[in-house]
């Protein structure tokens, strides 16, 4: 009686680190191959033979003129116009496992060697480019009456967050009074937080206890036109000088992820809140609760 074998693979589940299965922009879902067989005879041909793999591969410029290379199956290209995604699942690993016709576990053939036959494709530049699109994200107008209006009045609390601004954009002050400082939240997992001790005030990583867990699964992703940036900055007096009934001028420079801004005047007022006292105003990570900015 012919033995055969069962070619089983068995994908683990990826898991993001806000343990949501990882998937596409579309959510999709692939089932896995059907099992194949392959007959013992077959083993010693594929352990003394090697395998050549036909590759066929896109390039294709991004808006800052890098170029780009994607697997042919990754891209859609239109008339005028092109868009590239890949996901790629760090940790997630596949099992292969070979069965006889028992039902054994039994040792599986590679190939003694891989060939890759790779073939290009431009997509936007070059003699035969497809498109003449470059792509980029679209990016919203930055706001500027609107920011104006937002940060024309404050709280000049001491050592305190007085603001926190989230945007498509980066940003960077320019005048304020020595120890202001914008933090850029998403480099610490719970942003920053202003303390004073000794009558001295630093600013600096939240010190909020946790155990991140290194067993997760997460998705990188890649794609053309890039996702839309989403920053959020925290704004602090890391002074111990509280600045009230103050009137001052100063210049926000903003910049999307490419490079494209322009800077912005602004006049805050800095006013005394008579409901509470600093000490009392600065709740966890110095967060003020009514003073936030959100562009979306």
């Amino acid at each position: 009686m012919k033995t055969s074998c069962k070619f089983t693979s068995i994908s683990l589940i990826c898991l993001s680190f806000s343990l949501f299965a990882c998937t596409n922009d579309e959510n999709r879902i692939h089932s896995a191959e059907p099992a194949k067989e392959i007959s013992l005879e077959d083993y010693a041909s594929i352990a003394d033979s090697t395998l050549h793999k036909n590759v066929k591969m896109y390039r294709a410029l991004n808006f800052k003129g890098d170029t780009t290379q994607w697997d042919e199956s990754d891209c859609n290209i239109k008339d005028t116009s092109f868009s590239c995604y890949h996901e790629t699942c760090v940790g997630c690993y596949t099992v292969k496992i070979c069965r006889d016709a028992n039902n054994n576990r039994i040792k599986c053939p590679s190939y003694k060697d891989t060939i890759y036959d790779t073939t290009y494709k431009n997509i936007n530049f070059g003699e035969n480019a497809l498109v003449n699109y470059i792509p980029i994200a679209k990016i919203p107008k930055f706001n500027r009456d609107t920011v104006q209006k937002v940060l024309s009045t404050l709280y000049g609390y001491a050592c305190a967050q007085f603001f926190e601004f989230t945007s498509n954009y980066y940003l960077e002050h320019i005048g304020l009074p020595e120890g202001f400082t914008f933090e850029k939240r998403d480099l610490f997992p719970f942003g920053f937080e202003a303390t004073s001790r000794s009558g001295k005030c630093s600013v600096g990583a939240a010190n909020v206890q946790y155990t991140p867990n290194n067993d997760y699964h997460r998705s990188v992703v890649r794609r053309l036109p890039e996702k839309v940036d989403w920053v959020t900055y925290q704004f602090f007096n890391g002074s111990m000088k509280s600045y009230r009934d103050t009137t001052i001028t100063w210049k926000l420079a903003y910049t999307d992820q490419y490079g494209r801004g322009d800077t912005l005047d602004i006049t805050t007022k800095f006013i005394a809140d008579t409901s509470a006292t600093d000490s009392l105003r600065t709740s966890i990570m110095g967060y003020h609760a009514n003073r936030r900015y959100n562009a979306n």
